[in-house]
């Protein structure tokens, strides 16, 4: 086993190819600093050594590659996904850094086992510690290493630091950031063309006429700086008639538009982030009344692209158009780029190609500065490498009192981090889906079966949805994504406990026809000296057996019938004479209900004011919801003033 290095020298002494190209020939050897897999389609395209010691790589390229054929070899359909060859090199660094050795198979030693240990323990979280533990039981089904992995016994080798979950964000910041984002869209999308004008003819203008005239490389600092600003001048010239224009070459004011509409795609799909990265206006149809947007998906097919379609809302068609449309000087100037190298032979088939279908999204690297001007890019999507991605200081986020105790129960990972007045600790695009997932959950908007399909979590066979269309009628093959969904199932039992706890414990008043007998439990207990009706722990206990169970309606009362079929949750919907007895409303709600009255009163005086006879029965619907609206205030001691009507149409 101590001679495993050898061995590997002695195999590889040739330095064979690792990948190829479409047409099977060579493209990188074991021993270069970049193994190129472009020809394989899959998300992840490089593998790089080109940073690591001299002393360390040739070791962690030789074990990478032994791993990877091995892998192959056992796998049914011979083939090791792009990503998970690039998670072998990453894990076999990091043990390399911890231990300080690169020859993996001395682990067998006790001694140098015993060494690893020691650097290991309290350096690494248990998630990080469970990969190094899968990398070396890896090495040793490869025969690389001789020595059983436990992997408990590293587990408990762990800083103890747990990884914080993703958010989910509280209703109301999650409809602001809706409002702002589709205000945006809204905003720009009649100017999309102009705004990609604008760079276009600015760029143009000092390409031609000034780059060939100046030698700008040779410009002193103060020179550069007043050749820069002349350009910006120039360019907000030209986009004066856009809102908020500002040129620069890196784009960084298109790319902040760009960002709002890759928010929207997110929020009214739940995509994940690299899979809403491959759509443009394109990708978006209707299926049976229905808007859906089809896109790529990487998951569950070994990283190779595979089509996917998802529920979504006309505004994504906009988002879309902008996106992709504001962009176009930039995308024209990159496809140039590629036809002229691929031309020359500069770059491959293969190069040329993916370059061209990244190119096809709305969202691509909006930069047109120097070091990438007039160069082949490794890749022309929008990077979303900043921590601060999508800019909380330009959302203006405020949180509110109720807000702040809305966050701390949906995410006790960050108990206390989002304070009255201040923003959210963090905002990625991992945490709209998050929040996108618990609003479906919250708002009972479709089954579990329908949710882990919006999320493209699992096998399941949805063709009820594509009835109308052949191309998509299959059976799903998707992998579980098992944090998100143990992070909504956790989510949807702590929402269950703390609806249960307000209405059994923390509101003075209840109504609704499920409230009868609760009042009268209240009441007995109460009577007899009690201080509470049943405990956190009990309620708790209830609702993760299954005794209890309840969904939230976003009108702001409780259904206690999780298969209700009903529409309780439609604020328009014309009241029923008869309350439904698993309705169940607490002084929380009643607020939430009086906010709702307004906003019916509001849509009842438009209406009104266009005196049209076809609408008569629509306003009657209204003063109904809105009078049993008031009686459910009066029961709840909410004041108001009551709500006095003459339908115009109907007034002679």
């Amino acid at each position: 086993m101590f001679n495993t290095l050898e061995k590997l020298e002695d195999e590889f002494k040739n330095n064979p190819f690792i990948s190829f190209d479409s047409d099977g020939n060579g493209i990188s050897r074991i021993f270069d600093d970049k193994w190129d897999f472009v020809s394989r389609r899959e998300a992840t395209r490089y593998v790089l050594f080109h940073k690591y010691p001299l002393e360390h790589k040739k070791n962690i390229q030789s074990f990478t590659a032994k791993l990877f054929f091995s892998e192959m070899e056992q796998a049914i359909d011979n083939y090791v996904s792009v990503s998970k060859l690039l998670r072998t090199k990453k894990l076999l660094w990091a043990i390399t850094k911890i231990w300080g050795k690169s020859d993996f198979s001395l682990l067998s030693s006790n001694i140098e086992w015993f060494k690893f240990k020691e650097n290991i323990k309290s350096s690494m979280s248990v998630g990080s510690l469970k990969q190094i533990s899968t990398t070396l039981r890896h090495l040793s089904n490869a025969g690389l290493l001789n020595r059983y992995i436990d992997s408990k016994a590293l587990n408990e080798l762990s800083n103890e630091k747990k990884g914080k979950q993703h958010l989910a964000i509280p209703t109301t910041i999650y409809s602001q950031l809706l409002q702002q984002t589709v205000e945006v869209i809204e905003l720009y999308h009649p100017h999309r063309f102009e705004i990609s004008s604008v760079m276009r003819k600015t760029i143009a203008h000092f390409d031609n006429d000034l780059l060939k005239k100046i030698h700008v490389h040779r410009l002193d600092k103060n020179g550069a700086k007043y050749f820069n600003y002349t350009m910006v001048k120039y360019g907000n010239e030209l986009g004066k008639e856009i809102p908020n224009f500002r040129f620069h070459l890196k784009g960084e004011w298109i790319k902040s538009i760009v960002k709002y509409c890759l928010m929207v795609v997110v929020m009214f799909t739940g995509m994940r982030s690299r899979e809403s990265r491959t759509t443009n206006p394109n990708s978006y149809k209707v299926f049976a009344g229905i808007p859906m947007l089809c896109g790529n998906t990487y998951k569950s097919n070994k990283g190779v692209a595979k089509k996917e379609a998802w529920v979504t809302h006309p505004i994504a068609l906009k988002a879309l158009e902008l996106a992709h449309d504001a962009t176009m000087y930039a995308r024209e100037h990159f496809k140039n780029v590629l036809e002229e190298n691929f031309s020359e032979g500069l770059i491959s088939k293969d190069e040329y190609d993916r370059g061209s279908e990244e190119l096809a999204s709305s969202f691509i690297t909006t930069s047109l500065s120097s070091e990438r001007y007039n160069k082949v890019l490794s890749g022309y999507t929008l990077s979303l490498g900043s921590k601060d991605f999508l800019n909380l200081k330009q959302l203006e986020i405020k949180a509110t009192h109720e807000e702040v105790e809305e966050f701390n129960l949906l995410n006790p990972d960050w108990y206390g981090e989002l304070k009255i007045g201040g923003s959210l600790p963090k905002l990625s695009l991992h945490d709209l889906r998050r929040s996108f997932a618990v609003f479906m959950v919250r708002n009972k908007l479709g089954n579990l079966q329908t949710i882990k399909h919006q999320l493209k979590h699992k096998n399941i066979n949805m063709s009820n949805w594509y009835a109308n269309n052949a191309e998509l009628i299959r059976s799903e093959d998707l992998l579980i994504d098992k944090n998100l969904m143990s992070e909504i199932d956790k989510t949807t039992q702590n929402l269950a406990i703390e609806a249960f706890d307000d209405i059994y414990n923390g509101t003075q008043n209840l109504s609704g026809g499920g409230s009868v007998r609760i009042i009268e439990e209240r009441d007995k207990l109460l009577g007899k000296g009690e201080t509470i009706v049943l405990s956190r722990d009990e309620l708790e206990s209830l609702v993760r057996n299954g005794t209890k169970s309840i969904v939230l309606l976003p009108t702001g009362g409780y259904c206690t019938n999780s298969s209700c079929e009903r529409v309780c949750s439609i604020e328009s919907f014309v009241a029923e004479s008869k309350s439904c007895q698993h309705l169940i409303i607490t002084d929380k709600g009643a607020k939430q209900m009086a906010a709702q009255r307004k906003r019916l009163i509001a849509a009842f005086e438009s209406l009104n004011e266009m005196e049209d006879y076809a609408y008569s029965r629509i306003l009657i619907g209204y003063t109904v919801k809105i009078r049993q609206l008031e009686q459910t205030l009066k029961l709840h001691n909410i004041d108001f003033e009551p709500f006095t009507y003459t339908i115009k149409a109907n007034h002679e």
